[in-house]
């Protein structure tokens, strides 16, 4: 083999592992390029999921302060009539004998909200409710923050099965985050309540 021939081959092999350092160096960049303007976009995220919680936990003191009274007032003395179960029979995972699709704990939480008002006028549908879209928090300039809201019921959790009870029920806030109509977060708090006389 001549010395000119071992000479272009020895070229073509660096050339070509140049090209594959530059491309693997290449294909990190737009890795990390990739990586950086995700983290933004995750905390943001994060951030939302988190307001969407504290609106539900807000929902939840409220309501709970509001179900005292209404027991300390005697404006109530069980659960009994304060159950939601429209729509599609929401509190029931069974329906003759079949799976029930609209059971509120096999339906993402917009779609509850979308069936307690299914003609999007701002309110709701179906009763008895707590709260519906109910906002509580102010803008800086003390304007409504129309942004943060909850909706509250309450589920007869005995519909499952087993005897009934008038004193306990599941009581269901869902928290939402929106931007103009859009919903960019829910979050779902269920609590089992018991009453207990002269508590």
């Amino acid at each position: 083999m001549s010395a000119f021939k071992k000479r272009d081959r020895q070229r073509g092999s660096g050339l070509f592992i140049v090209i594959l350092i530059v491309a693997g160096l290449a294909a990190l960049g737009m890795t990390l390029l990739t990586l950086t303007s995700m983290g933004p976009k995750m905390s943001g995220g994060l951030r939302t999921q988190e307001m969407a919680f504290n609106a539900a936990e807000a929902g939840f003191n409220t309501i709970y302060a509001a179900i005292k009274g209404y027991y300390g007032s005697g404006a109530w003395m069980g659960f009994t009539g304060h159950y939601l179960t429209q729509p599609s029979n929401i509190d029931l995972p069974w329906v003759t004998g079949s799976v029930n699709p609209n059971y509120f704990r096999r339906v993402p939480d917009e779609d509850i909200l979308a069936s307690l008002d299914p003609d999007k006028d701002g309110t709701a549908n179906f009763a008895p409710l707590l709260a519906f879209n109910q906002t509580f928090a102010t803008t800086e300039s003390g304007a409504t923050d129309t942004s943060l809201s909850y909706t509250a019921f309450l589920i007869n959790d005995e519909a499952i099965g087993g005897a009934p009870d008038p004193y306990d029920a599941i009581l269901v806030v869902i928290g939402v985050v929106k931007s103009g109509t859009r919903v960019l977060a829910t979050a779902r708090l269920e609590i089992v309540l018991q009453y207990t006389a002269g508590s």
